[in-house]
């Protein structure tokens, strides 16, 4: 443990000995790497124009599809999955599913006396297009804590599928039903989830979703009609984007989508806007988090990307 080192520096270096990995980097890393891995494709995890001279770049053929449909750009890579293994400089590289969104994974290098892992953001609870995190076997655990607060725990996933079924069942009665959340995560998991209904999807969820092949519903090029569902990502202006809404459909059932809303304070500041809430995250809720280090058997933990005010959570 003495050679071990780990912080971030616009992204999560781990150094040990003469070996130097970076995870997730923001910007163009400033000194040499052995690898830069990149765990999923949101976009506080990967920015593509400062990767474009980086090698080698680790990540899973799905993140790269994704970086290509949304960002047009293309970058050089080794394309890994869940249960892959791959020798970098004699250290090991062990992918495993992060069940976070569509192509996410967690990764652990094994140095040969020493384990590190890195989670990447996480879920360890199934959904209908993932299978939910397991635990890592490490020594070190580097872990993802968006929602390392008590007061974050989740319904579980089938009441909260329920929960929007029953929404959607109310809103398309004689007006539109919309369900605002982040393109990718969210998007493609409401698309599966509400495939039955005639669904609506805005033109950067629908390119994601056909990149990933999930072809259901239709691209929401202009306003769909009443009885419809339709999926959006968050609109910068949330109040202009209810009054156009109601203005043109009358009745209006608009659902925000996130872990956040688990707080009811939050709940209760939205629905000033006339926008209902539910907590369905991409993420682990705190009882998943404690489970996951339990599960683990680290014997140091570190914990990245939360913030007080869980600003980033979705």
């Amino acid at each position: 443990m003495s050679r071990f080192r780990a912080y971030y520096d616009y992204g999560i270096v781990i150094e040990y000995g003469n070996k130097r990995f970076i995870i997730d980097p923001l910007r163009k890393p400033g000194v040499s790497f052995n690898a830069v891995l990149i765990t999923h494709g949101h976009r506080d995890h990967v920015n593509p124009r400062a990767l474009h001279r980086a090698s080698p770049i680790i990540m899973s053929k799905e993140t790269a599809a994704i970086i290509r449909a949304r960002d047009g750009d293309y970058l050089r890579h080794i394309a890994v999955g869940p249960g892959s293994r791959l020798f970098i400089n004699d250290v090991l590289i062990e992918s495993f599913n992060a069940g976070h969104v569509i192509g996410s994974l967690s990764y652990v290098l094994d140095f040969g006396d020493l384990r590190v892992g890195v989670t990447g953001d996480f879920n360890v609870e199934p959904s209908i297009i993932l299978d939910g995190a397991k635990g890592l076997d490490v020594d070190v655990l580097i872990m993802e804590a968006t929602y390392g607060d008590p007061d974050y725990v989740f319904p579980r996933r089938h009441e909260l599928y329920n929960e929007l079924r029953a929404v959607v069942e109310d809103g398309v009665k004689d007006g539109i039903a919309v369900f605002m959340g982040q393109p990718l995560g969210r998007g493609q998991e409401l698309t599966v989830l509400l495939r039955d209904y005639p669904i609506y999807v805005e033109p950067s969820i629908k390119a994601i979703n056909n990149i990933l092949g999930l072809r259901y519903g239709m691209v929401a090029d202009k306003p769909p009609p009443a009885g419809s569902v339709l999926i959006t990502g968050i609109p910068k202006d949330i109040t202009w984007f209810v009054k156009v809404l109601r203005s043109r459909y009358g009745k209006v059932r608009i659902t925000a989508l996130s872990g956040m809303y688990a707080k009811q304070s939050r709940v209760t500041r939205l629905r000033q806007f006339g926008v209902d809430a539910i907590p369905l995250s991409s993420h682990s809720d705190f009882p998943g988090l404690v489970d996951f280090v339990l599960s683990s058997g680290a014997k140091l933990v570190y914990t990245v990307y939360a913030t007080p005010q869980n600003s980033r959570g979705t």
